[in-house]
């Protein structure tokens, strides 16, 4: 992604420096350990807040950035797809429920965001609310920004083809049942 996007050459321009969890890369940038971080939300509303600059936002470049997937064993998938279904339906479900029930939605980042101010929490809702999609469908641009990722440290990433690792069946089953829709008239 450095090389595509910026002309940048990791270990040669740029040093990489895993940091762990999110918290820890803001943590890094406090102490001074590190110039910069990638950040993802509530983080980069907190590094904001304590006065640290947005360089670049992957949204805006239109950079897909794989962070939040869920992922299933294809033998599993074949074996109980009616589990893999009902797995998914809890998903969209959990979303409709994100995306229609603010309280509800507030009170569950404040347990997890421990500590995060009510601005925080706020920006964190309205960010994810209007990012997280219906009906989540896999993203083939975000499985090939991971296989580029891949690459660099495991070359023969490059050679695998995206395609093949996702699978839109199940989303698309649920999202013509009906299902996504029904979920407005609760």
């Amino acid at each position: 992604m450095l090389r595509s996007k910026f002309g940048l050459i990791p270990d040669r321009d740029v040093k990489l420096l895993p940091t762990g969890e999110p918290y820890l890369g803001l943590q890094a940038l406090e102490r001074g350990i590190v110039d910069g971080a990638a950040m993802s939300i509530p983080h980069l509303f907190i590094a904001r807040k304590a006065g640290f600059k947005e360089l670049v936002s992957f949204d805006k470049l239109g950079v897909e950035y794989p962070y939040t997937i869920v992922v299933v064993l294809r033998q599993t998938a074949a074996k109980s797809p009616d589990l893999v279904e009902r797995v998914i339906k809890c998903i969209v479900e959990g979303i409709h429920i994100f995306k229609t029930d603010k309280s509800k939605s507030l009170a569950a980042l404040r347990l997890y965001m421990k500590g995060a101010d009510e601005g925080i929490l706020e920006e964190s809702y309205q960010h994810t609310r209007g990012t997280i999609d219906d009906a989540p469908y896999p993203s083939l641009q975000v499985v090939k920004a991971g296989l580029e990722m891949l690459s660099l440290q495991y070359p023969q990433a490059k050679q695998t083809d995206a395609s093949l690792i996702i699978e839109p069946a199940f989303m698309k089953r649920i999202e013509e049942s009906g299902f996504v829709r029904a979920l407005d008239k609760r």
